[in-house]
């Protein structure tokens, strides 16, 4: 017991009244309104998705009050967005289960279906790269190969115009160490960005994140470079879990996902200092993340979990443009 506790009322408490508390709201509060009624003012945001909840929305939790649609989904039922009945909407996780994938835990979910569809066609493409004499085990990689298989390889994008090389390098890798690194990484951040985002949107940040990190390194790396590897994709994961835990800083998600600027400062510090790395995939893939984030989120300002709309296509769509119009710079400058 420290020497500030009591175990008794104070001598002068007893003929304290009700003026002796503070009733009115401290200027420095995070006043909201409630997500269902907006006429009423709250202090208390839901401890899964972090929207504003008045009294007659909040249910008790273990940690926190939840609101009714997080109630509802934890019931087994489906979640609607902005009131429109029956839309699904992705699953919520919990902090002991967001601490348990960041510290490695494998525990699999209905959740991340997509992500490990993901890790399973990587697998499998190694595989084909072994067979085909593409990759090794421990390195002694044939670059003609990856090329063969669909490696980034600049020459071809600009001369012979095979575009889809900006999308194929997300799914080869040279080692099993890099392909083991990269599936780890998949995994734990695809897991949660896809219970976030939902499969369609996570899977949308996934490759444009993936493109964008293929086309600055198409733009910035040397001609004759061959580039493979799911980092640029994972890269844009990264990128986005930062943006969301910017825009929601206050919420417990956003809290949960504070440690993501440590790991993306520490990815790029090994990017610059290790031989044979693409920073300009990694860094392109990044910014393809926090761009396609922000895009679908307007800067936190909508529902992550809504509907992936027209609004969202055009915004990205632009975001590709911008892209293609560097990929025609680049191709027109190629052999300058």
């Amino acid at each position: 017991m420290s020497e500030e506790q009591t175990t008794g009322p104070h001598p002068h408490e007893e003929d304290a009244g009700i003026e002796d508390f503070e009733l009115h709201v401290p200027d420095d509060m995070d006043v909201q309104r409630c997500y269902r009624h907006p006429d009423r003012e709250t202090g208390v945001s839901c401890s899964n998705c972090g929207r504003p909840i008045c009294y007659d929305c909040m249910t008790q939790a273990p940690v926190g009050f939840r609101c009714p649609e997080c109630m509802a989904e934890q019931r087994g039922g489906l979640r609607s967005v902005g009131g429109q009945g029956g839309a699904r909407r992705a699953r919520v996780i919990t902090r002991q289960q967001t601490r348990a994938r960041w510290q490695g835990g494998l525990g699999l979910s209905s959740s991340n279906q997509t992500t490990r569809a993901l890790v399973a066609l990587n697998v499998i493409m190694f595989f084909v790269e072994f067979a085909y004499g593409a990759g090794g085990a421990m390195g002694g990689f044939s670059n003609t190969n990856l090329v063969n298989l669909g490696g980034l390889y600049p020459p071809d994008i600009a001369i012979n115009h095979q575009y889809w090389r900006l999308i194929t390098p997300m799914f080869l890798h040279a080692s099993l160490f890099h392909i083991l690194f990269n599936m780890w990484a998949l995994y734990l951040a695809g897991s949660y960005l896809e219970a976030l985002a939902g499969r369609v949107k996570f899977l949308v940040i996934y490759f444009v994140s993936g493109i964008a990190g293929n086309v600055l390194a198409f733009a910035l790396a040397p001609k004759g470079s061959v580039m493979i590897g799911a980092s640029t994709a994972i890269f844009g994961v990264f990128g986005a879990l930062f943006a969301y835990s910017l825009n929601n800083r206050n919420t417990l998600a956003g809290m949960a996902l504070r440690s993501m600027g440590t790991v993306i400062v520490i990815n790029l510090v090994i990017t610059f200092l290790v031989p044979n790395i693409s920073w300009q995939g990694h860094v392109g893939g990044l910014i393809g993340g926090v761009v396609a984030m922000q895009a679908l989120s307007l800067f936190g300002r909508k529902d992550l979990r809504a509907p992936f709309g027209a609004a969202d296509a055009a915004a990205l769509l632009a975001f590709l443009a911008l892209l293609a119009l560097v990929v025609v710079w680049r191709v027109e400058t190629f052999l300058a």
